[in-house]
Formats: structure tokens, sequence, C-alpha cells
């Protein structure tokens, strides 16, 4: 007789459908696995955004509930959507959600929980000790790094399950053509050097240190641009600070941002605290030099003055040294931007989806 296995059905929890690089990889991660078997679908807590089309545009169906935070209303309607897809598997993304799944799971029992920290971020106060608890009724805590992981570690209880599954990205080898393209869309002058930027507008990522330092050095050069794509709660603050200025352009929200990296020379993230930044990985698959702060996830994957220039956390004076150096030397960007495409080849979307498609086997 032939053996039956089991259908395994995963709910992805997360904050809100907005976009950003955390959501498209849940909605690559989700339509990848479906594609191996696996029934997956997105429960998001709070706004509405453009990640439901990104979403039911690969098949991946999407449930949001209003309430944005810990509630008894939100756990029922967590409880609610893993009972209409029948989930065995609760997957949540970073601290909140994690914390969600878990309460919830307490009034679905049968609902295994494993969580992914994108963000080297520890709980403190009273999180702190809910955190050490949830772990005890999780089955997989998931780092996207090794420093991640270590930063688990330290408050996670002894015996608590963690891994790493680095993130990874879909790898295509940029050509002429589609360099060519993403210049024209963005509307880079001939002949100009364009840095870029594809993340939130939010402090975390430190959009306005990369700002601050460009007009500083840059403010009066029509040969040199800064693309800033993305949308968050500071955009009214860079517009603001980029008054007047012809060579600093806002894109808006870009569904899929990283067609457009392969037209710039540049990509810079002065992020204040990372994970594993998919937008670096996208960067450097494109064949970009990157300007970062130097902190250890981000040296995970970069090497200082092999893919990239990385500079002490705070510096602006470093950054804007760094934004001129890569400007004015092009062999100096075209071995950094060659040295990363070749070293972008470690981290294909691919592995990452083996590994979590057997980890959802496993504990389902």
């Amino acid at each position: 007789m032939p053996i039956l296995t089991a259908m395994v059905a995963v709910a992805h929890l997360m904050y809100g459908l907005q976009l950003g690089g955390l959501e498209q990889l849940v909605v690559q991660l989700a339509a990848r696995t479906q594609a191996r078997g696996i029934a997956t679908s997105i429960v998001a807590l709070g706004p509405e955004g453009p990640v439901r089309e990104l979403a039911e545009r690969q098949g991946v169906t999407v449930e949001r509930l209003e309430e944005p935070g810990m509630s008894l209303p939100a756990l029922l309607g967590i409880r609610r959507a893993l009972e209409s897809i029948r989930a065995n598997v609760l997957h949540a993304h970073d601290l909140g959600p994690w914390l969600n799944a878990v309460a919830a799971r307490m009034l679905r029992p049968s609902t295994r929980v494993v969580a992914t920290f994108h963000e080297e971020r520890a709980p403190s106060g009273r999180k702190r000790g809910a955190a050490n608890l949830a772990a005890r009724l999780s089955d997989a805590l998931v780092a996207c790094g090794d420093r991640v992981r270590d930063e688990i570690r330290g408050w996670a209880p002894a015996g608590a399950r963690i891994s790493v599954i680095a993130n990874g990205v879909p790898l295509e080898t940029p050509t002429e053509e589609t360099r060519a393209t993403a210049r024209a869309r963005l509307g880079v002058p001939a002949g100009a050097v364009a840095i870029g930027y594809a993340c939130r507008f939010r402090e975390i990522k430190g959009p306005d240190k990369l700002l601050y330092a460009f007009l500083d050095r840059f403010a009066r050069r029509d040969d040199v641009h800064l693309y800033l794509m993305g949308t968050g709660p500071m955009e009214e603050d860079l517009r603001r600070a980029a008054e007047g200025q012809g060579n600093v352009h806002f894109t808006g929200l870009v569904m899929n941002a990283a067609r457009l990296l392969s037209g710039l020379d540049i990509y810079a993230q002065t992020s204040l605290s990372e994970g594993r930044s998919l937008s670096m990985l996208e960067a450097m698959a494109a064949g970009l030099p990157t300007i970062a702060h130097e902190l250890e996830p981000v040296k995970e994957i970069h090497q200082h003055d092999a893919t990239a220039l990385l500079v002490p956390l705070g510096d602006g004076d470093a950054l804007g040294r760094a934004l001129e150096q890569l400007v004015a030397d092009a062999p100096l960007r075209e071995r950094l931007g060659a040295a990363a495409r070749e070293r972008a080849q470690q981290y294909s979307i691919e592995p990452m989806v083996d590994a979590y498609t057997a980890l959802y086997r496993e504990v389902a």
C-alpha cells in the first residue's frame, strides 16, 4: 500500500502589509514552499498595503486582521485564520508576531510554532520574560544569521532549539540591457554616478545619515545623484531636508526595487542595526559596491575594501569620505562590485527555501 504523507499547511504571521524587505521575503518564501507542496498563506495584523497584491499575484492567500497588537480579538482572529486554512504550522516573523503566535497556540494547541528573527534586536523589560516563556512553547527559533543567533542565545532558555537559516535572494545576472532600462526608469543623467538606497524610511535604517552625508559632499554637483527608493515615517523629514536639491530623487514605493539596482553605480544603506539585509544581498547580486556601517551582521556578508566600504557607526565624516572615494574611483567601484557579485552566489534563495521546507515537514 502507498504511504500517505500528511498535508503540511503553514500560515506566516507578520505585522501589516506594508512593503519592505521582510515582507517581500515572506511572500517569496510562501510562494516557493507552496511550489514544493506546502500549503501556505499569510496572516497580517494591522494596516493594509501593497503586499497583498504581491502575494496574491503569486498564488498566496492573504488574510488581514484589524487588531495590530496583543489582544483577545487579535488572538481569536489568528485562531480563526488558522482554522480556515487548517494550518498545522504557524511561522511568525520577528518578536511581536511571535509572541502573538505563541499566545494564539494556547487557543489552538495542535498548532506548531516556528519563529524567525530577522533583526539584531533583543527583547527587553517585560518582553524579555515573555520571550523566555514563549521559547519554551515554540518548536524552533530561527536566526537569519550568526550574529542574530548569538543574540537569541543570550535570552532564550537553555535547551531551546535555535538554528540559522540564512536569508537568500533570487540571483539574476545583470546585463547592459537591464542596466540601461533601469537607468532610464530612474532618470539617471548620462554619465552621472548614481547612488541608491532601497529600504523603508525608518530611523533604524538610517536614511537620514546617508542623505546628510550626501548633501554635505555633493549638494552642488550635477554629476552625482542620490536615489531614495521606498516610503516610510521619515519621508516627510527627508524630503524637507532635500528640498531644492536637483540631484536627490525620491522614487516612492517600488514594487520590485531589485530590478532597478542594476541602474546604480553605488549602493548605500546606513542602517543602525541589521540582521541579514535583503537589500544588501540584492545589491551584491547586481554587482554593486556597498557603503554601510561596520555592524557585525553586515560583516557576515561584506568585507571592507573587498566587496564594500564599511565605516564606523555614527561617523558621518567617514561616511562622506567613503561616498567621495567611490564616486571618484571607477576602478575601485568595478573591483568591489565584481567581488560582491561573486560572493552573492552564496546567498541564493533556493537553499533558504529548502531549509524551511524541511523544517516545516519536521515540526508538522
